[in-house]
């Protein structure tokens, strides 16, 4: 089922929310998917098909698909407070799964070190731990850390769509794709800028798994095997083909994985 989409304001942000899910049955587990830079929930979507008879929420970040710009700056611990905000309102009372690919696997690796009771199980696909950072693809670098990359709205979404065919984007998944504004890219990068979850990431003890492809040039696999040497258990999958954009161009290459991994750890830790 496609999502349905609803603004909601959070933590002072205002969001538009995609959602699918709505006749779930309360004892299944909410699941919360965050995205990548400046990307809209439209391509979530078929990823999130992968996890039929469970709501399933993924959030367009400020200035990303249809969320206005925001007001001001804000950084990933603020991000990962709005997150638990809007899961506490929309599913009250339930602990919640996250899936976080790229630049929203920083923000979910924030929630499971500051509100890990609201967690049952984590997902990091193609992420990061932040600061120090395995040496990417200089060129690609170059563009996503550059200012005066994010001033110019043409050449904005010009860049953009660069990265989605080195990411190896098809047709449909371009389509899909809605420009975000200099201010929202620009926001994003700023909050990733200086973070770090390094130092906090061996006191996790949910289930986590972790999915990287040995071919991503954005996110070298290199950040995978940093971040499964700091998170105790984590269980790792290395994808040997395709590259960054393969969990949104072929979602069943890391929705299976995902999927045998929450179904065997459905017995969630006791905190």
């Amino acid at each position: 089922m496609p999502f349905t989409y609803r603004k909601l304001t959070v933590e002072g942000l205002t969001l538009r929310v995609g959602r699918t899910g709505a006749g779930a049955s309360h004892d299944s587990v909410p699941l919360l998917m965050l995205n990548g830079i400046g990307f809209n929930a439209e391509l979530m979507e078929h990823l999130s098909r992968q996890f039929p008879g469970r709501p399933v929420l993924c959030p367009d970040m400020p200035g990303s698909g249809l969320s206005p710009d925001p007001v001001l700056p804000y950084t990933i611990a603020r991000m990962a407070r709005a997150m638990v905000t809007l899961m506490d309102r929309e599913c009250p009372g339930r602990r919640f799964d996250v899936i976080g690919f790229s630049w929203g696997g920083a923000v979910a690796q924030q929630i499971a070190v500051t509100a890990p009771r609201k967690m049952e199980r984590l997902a990091l696909v193609a992420t990061t731990s932040g600061l120090p950072l395995p040496i990417a693809n200089p060129e690609v670098l170059r563009r996503l850390l550059d200012p005066v990359e994010y001033v110019d709205p043409s050449k904005l979404t010009a860049n953009f769509h660069a990265l989605l065919h080195e990411g190896g984007a098809t047709s449909g998944l371009l389509r899909r794709f809605r420009a975000p504004t200099p201010s929202g890219v620009g926001c994003q990068v700023g909050a990733l800028a200086g973070w770090s979850a390094a130092p906090l990431l061996p006191f996790l003890r949910m289930p986590t798994l972790l999915i990287g492809m040995v071919e991503d040039i954005i996110v070298p696999i290199a950040h995978q095997r940093a971040l499964a040497c700091l998170i105790p258990h984590a269980r790792t999958v290395e994808i040997p083909t395709g590259n960054h954009l393969l969990p949104l161009a072929v979602p069943a290459k890391v929705g299976q994985p995902i999927c045998a991994f929450f179904d065997e750890t459905q017995e969630a830790y006791a905190y």
